[in-house]
């Protein structure tokens, strides 16, 4: 009688739990032996891990098979198998890093138990990743496909979550934080919705970059969910798939989802409008057109440029024969007066400030400096698109034939408006990145310009990457199909280490100096530990300057206000109402210029603070006060690496108009 076969799945998993079980027990014995103190948390965790690594990949490959029909070894020395794993490993030492620094840093979970977490995480990611790729299975090709669609998906989504909260905020979050803090209706330079998705997070989690962050990881959701749904109906859940994995994995969608600024939301209203409006066109689902009018509506006070959008589907129903028959239809205009309603908070506003927002988005744009900024532009395109991203578009454009026809191949059954699909889409993403192009022609292209224009190709370079090129492909179809695997791998890379060097940084690596807000966590206790002792020794309240647009003085009253709340002293006072910027002096301070009146701080007592020692002797800035202290300096630190080297000045008698006499004066520092 023959003895009975092994069960496979049991001992494979039997495996598993051995090898993740040594890994986790070696990371966290070498991490406990490096991790001395916090400044090496880098090192630490990266060489245990590392370590831990290389020791269970010798483990699984030399562990015997028990495949009867296999006798090899289950990893087997292979170059193929090692390149999966240290990817693999690469990808999940990222992860590991931001999960490790959020549960020391944020939710103070003692290190013991943090890195015992973060080595049981670590090690079943990496092992149940390594062998699913490297083992034989009876699943079909599609359904592997379908696994490795979300398996990026979700790597792209906790890198996010896992450091919403670790790097400090870049200095326009903090920005729009203190538009959260000075809560309104409109503001000059974007509309409303940033700040009350910020009011919203921070009210129930506090002043915490996790806080100000995880609107835009929400936002990121919606817009997911949009693209994933469009391609569906045009295409197929697993193409849809992989347009989930194009708005995780290109630039402008994964960090809209990770920082917080008015492109988080605006990018979701667009993607809403887009799915919205195909349902029109193509489905001709007249109910579509409340999602029309809520997506613009919310979309124009999120951020203006959604207009071009709405622009482009106004000349569509113009010019298009079939759908102009809505003109005659209430739903369109029904869907206008929602838009209106829901932008009508931003049209207030600016008729109580004589319509100051609209003119600076508009008419200060146009009259500011000549400037032609087209190779920019391009390569701003190549920045958020990818070259592969780039390449692909113009083989959508150029290749229409070829890719309506490869198409068809994969469009589902009775469905017979793929050509009106892509001409609706392509006219929606064409439309506003030529207006952007025109203006690089005479002034300054933005990086972030055309982000949230390239949603409507997504179903289409989705349904490209699942296509196999053959003998009738053109080159350079065949060539972005070729490259696109190796574009997604090389992009969670870059992203993981980014993300990892913001928020703890590389052994060894020095962090650039003065850029954005890098080791102001420090930096704002200093601040705030100074002003207060000379307010209680002068019994005036002091208001700190930062004496530039708005970076300093941004980042300063995010960071003061952080650390009072995590101060066991009770604070009686708001340091967002408290710091001001140096349009005080002379410069534009954007928002501040409302919040801090010029006429309002006269003989206020000033702390002014800035990164060049020039803007403290500056005769705008004598000129203003009666006294001008000595000017000492300050430097800023991130795990035990300098990060910046600032100036600061007290300064008494402050009057908006220049004072005819000289104040007095300490003389400056060397």
């Amino acid at each position: 009688m023959k003895p009975a076969k092994p069960d496979l799945a049991f001992l494979g998993s039997a495996q598993l739990i051995v090898v993740c079980l040594l890994t986790a027990v070696i990371d966290i014995a070498v991490f406990q032996f490096l991790y001395i103190q916090p400044d090496a948390l880098a090192f630490a965790h990266i060489a245990s891990f590392l370590t831990a690594s290389a020791i269970g990949y010798l483990s699984i490959s030399l562990w015997p098979s028990h495949d009867a029909e296999d006798k090899t070894r289950v990893g087997q020395f292979k170059s193929s198998h090692l390149t999966t794993f240290v990817l693999l490993a690469l990808l999940v030492t990222f992860l590991r890093g931001g999960l490790l620094a959020s549960m020391l840093n944020i939710m103070a979970i003692p290190a013991p138990a943090a890195i015992s977490i973060s080595a049981i995480f670590s090690s079943l990611s990496l092992y149940t990743a390594y062998l699913y790729f490297q083992r034989k299975s009876d699943l079909s090709a599609e359904i592997r496909w379908g696994h490795l669609c979300l398996g990026i998906v979700a790597c792209t989504i906790l890198l996010k979550l896992f450091y919403l909260g670790v790097p400090e905020l870049i200095f326009e979050e903090a920005y729009y934080w203190n538009y959260a803090k000075h809560l309104d209706i409109g503001y000059l330079d974007h509309p409303l919705i940033v700040a009350w998705i910020i009011k919203a997070f921070t009210n129930l989690m506090g002043d915490i970059e996790f806080a100000v962050r995880f609107g835009a990881f929400l936002c990121w959701f919606v817009t997911a969910y949009y693209s994933y749904r469009l391609t569906k109906e045009i295409f197929s859940q697993s193409i849809a798939y992989w347009a989930l994995v194009i708005v995780a994995v290109l630039p402008p969608y994964f960090f809209f989802g990770w920082f917080i600024s008015p492109d988080a939301p605006l990018t979701a209203c667009w993607s809403a409008a887009i799915f919205y409006i195909h349902q029109v066109v193509v489905r001709e689902d007249k109910k579509a057109w409340l999602g029309v009018g809520v997506a613009l509506g919310l979309g124009m006070s999120s951020k203006y440029t959604i207009a071009l959008l709405g622009a482009a589907i106004v000349l569509f129903v113009l010019f298009d024969r079939n759908t102009r028959k809505w003109l005659s239809r209430p739903e369109p205009y029904i869907a206008l007066v929602i838009a209106f309603i829901l932008f009508s908070p931003v049209i207030i506003w600016n008729i109580q400030h004589d319509w100051l927002s609209f003119t600076f988005q508009s008419q200060g744009r146009l009259t500011s400096s000549h400037s032609f900024s087209l190779p920019r532009f391009i390569s701003n395109l190549l920045i958020f698109l990818t070259p592969t991203g780039l390449l692909t578009v113009i083989v959508i454009v150029l290749f229409r034939k070829n890719i309506l026809s490869g198409a068809e191949k994969s469009h589902a059954p009775g469905i017979n408006t793929l050509a009106r699909s892509y001409l609706l889409l392509a006219w929606l993403t064409l439309f506003p990145v030529a207006v952007f192009a025109t203006l690089s022609l005479f002034r300054a292209s933005k990086l972030n310009w055309t982000g949230p224009c390239w949603l409507g190709l997504i179903p289409f370079v989705a349904m490209l990457i699942t296509q196999k090129p053959d003998s009738g492909t053109p080159r350079l179809l065949a060539w972005c199909q070729r490259a696109w695997p190796a574009t997604i791998v090389i992009l969670l890379l870059v992203y993981g280490t980014a993300l990892h060097y913001l928020g703890i940084g590389f052994p060894r690596t020095p962090y650039p100096q003065n850029v954005h807000l890098i080791g102001w966590q420090d930096f704002g206790r200093d601040i705030e530990v100074l002003a207060t002792k000379i307010g209680r020794e002068t019994g005036a309240e002091v208001l700190v300057v930062g004496m530039d647009r708005n970076k300093i003085a941004s980042g300063l009253a995010f960071y003061r206000a952080k650390y009072l709340n995590s101060s066991t002293e009770k604070a009686n006072h708001d340091p967002a109402m408290q710091t001001a910027s140096s349009h005080l002096f002379g410069g534009n301070g954007l928002m501040y210029e409302l919040w801090f009146p010029v006429e309002k701080q006269n003989n206020k007592t000033m702390l002014l603070v800035s990164e060049d020692i020039k803007d403290l002797t500056d005769e705008d800035v004598l000129s203003r006060v009666q006294t001008a202290g000595e000017i000492k300096d300050i430097k800023t630190w991130k795990g035990g690496k300098q990060t910046g080297h600032y100036y600061y000045r007290l300064v008494t008698g402050y009057h908006g108009k220049s004072i005819a006499s000289k104040p007095n004066v300490s003389a400056p520092i060397d």
